[in-house]
């Protein structure tokens, strides 16, 4: 079965995705519950061990855990790849859990035994889900944006949990550190963010927002030029930071790339005015907060090379994370588990009994609160780490936990709707 460029016929079962995406806001409550418990102390310093707890809270357990339970479903659909051994990636899952939870407890208790717990299992499900889908993709042989965004996306990734966990294990004494941490730390976010969460987010971009919002397709010549220019930024900075280049080279390595994003940015949000159903929902405007954050930390990252405030860091941090990544993929929630909740279990019932409309699997009314918590978090923890208000910082966390909360019981609510046996 082909719907709109898709492969639905290689949809992998509706258990695999699922048991990823709706892990990722129980992360998101206990980022949440550590903000709230710790207060500003976990935006004084980017090296203070609770602050990376905090980051890897989100970063693991609420985006990496979106990205993989996309990854297992777009792959076979939107790219035409088999993953194989699929069943394994129950068991990702689960040392994804197991992991992230031994890391950031490890961090915040600063307990030496649970270090090696979360190296053996982070290291465990990374190695199992980058080889499941690396093949997957290498074996398509067709290199379309989205194909070849996917393929940066998983590589960066690889790189990034290299470094990841070589970093732990050298400043927790499990073994000598072999670079610098200043630069490990550099070059594991570089990648992080900006190879692996955007490259994905910027691939499937090229390819949802048409499918999702009926809007033109995304110019094939450009989603080229925006990938090849983000390539070669991406290698370009990773050799300057090996090398300790400073400021003004690093920012010439950046350039393209940020030209780049601020393209796609603004390609995106023109696709998105000129959509041909001018419907308004909470998804949409995800994705326009999504966007407006998106260039607005690249701009406090190029401000933090001539100017090295920590400030500007967590800047950075707060509206990458929250302000683009969270958001963006927390509005594509909103639309890929009713579109795969009815493919799985309504799709085939179509003329034999009356089947939901996709609205109706998950209303509007039940996301667009959502989506104002998720923004009130945004605009009260942003001023509060920046000025270091404490109330502030609390008060965001508040409406993050809301924010994560109310969207765990979306995700329930739509996950529990199954055809009525009494039609059948």
């Amino acid at each position: 079965m082909r719907s709109s460029g898709l492969s639905l016929d290689q949809a992998p079962p509706e258990d695999i995705p699922f048991r990823f995406f709706l892990t990722a806001p129980v992360f998101g409550l206990l980022a949440g519950s550590l903000i709230l418990y710790r207060g500003v102390i976990v935006f004084s310093s980017s090296w203070h061990f609770e602050t990376i707890a905090l980051t890897h809270l989100i970063t693991l357990g609420w985006i990496m855990m979106i990205m993989m339970g996309a990854f297992y479903q777009l792959v076979p659909v939107l790219a035409g790849g088999q993953v194989p051994w699929i069943a394994l990636s129950r068991a990702v899952h689960f040392f994804m859990i197991i992991g992230i939870l031994a890391l950031a407890g490890g961090l915040i208790q600063i307990s030496q035994l649970l270090f090696p717990v979360a190296i053996s299992a982070l290291l465990l499900a990374f190695t199992v889900f980058l080889t499941q889908l690396l093949t997957a993709l290498f074996r398509v042989k067709a290199n379309r944006p989205v194909v070849v965004a996917m393929r940066i996306s998983l590589i960066s990734l690889a790189l990034a949990v290299s470094l990841g966990l070589l970093e732990i294990g050298a400043i927790t004494g499990l073994w000598p550190p072999l670079i610098e941490r200043s630069i490990v730390k550099n070059l594991h976010v570089t990648l992080a963010l900006s190879g692996g969460i955007g490259g994905l987010i910027i691939g499937v971009g090229f390819h949802v927002i048409p499918m999702f919002y009926l809007s033109s397709p995304f110019p094939e010549k450009r989603a080229v030029w925006i990938l090849r220019a983000g390539m070669f930024s991406l290698a370009a900075v990773s050799v300057m930071l090996l090398n300790s280049a400073g400021s003004a080279l690093l920012f010439t390595a950046m350039l393209p790339g940020v030209t780049a994003s601020i393209i796609f940015t603004l390609t995106v949000w023109q696709m998105l005015l000129k959509r041909k159903r001018k419907v308004v929902d909470a998804t949409l405007r995800f994705w326009q907060i999504g966007l407006l954050a998106f260039p607005l930390s690249l701009l406090c990252l190029a401000a933090h090379l001539f100017w090295p405030d920590e400030r500007l860091t967590f800047a950075f941090g707060l509206l990458f994370l929250m302000g683009f990544a969270s958001t963006i993929t927390n509005g594509m929630l909103y639309k890929i588990v009713p579109f795969l909740i009815w493919f799985h279990r309504f799709s085939t019932l179509v003329g034999k009994v009356k089947v939901p409309l996709l609205k109706d699997i998950l209303p509007v009314k039940r996301t667009s609160g959502q989506l104002l918590q998720a923004a009130l978090a945004m605009l009260t923890l942003l001023p509060g780490a920046l000025l270091q208000i404490d109330w502030l910082v609390r008060a965001g966390a508040i409406f993050w936990l809301t924010s994560s909360g109310w969207l765990f019981l979306n995700l329930i609510i739509a996950f529990r709707q199954k055809p009525v046996t009494n039609d059948l």
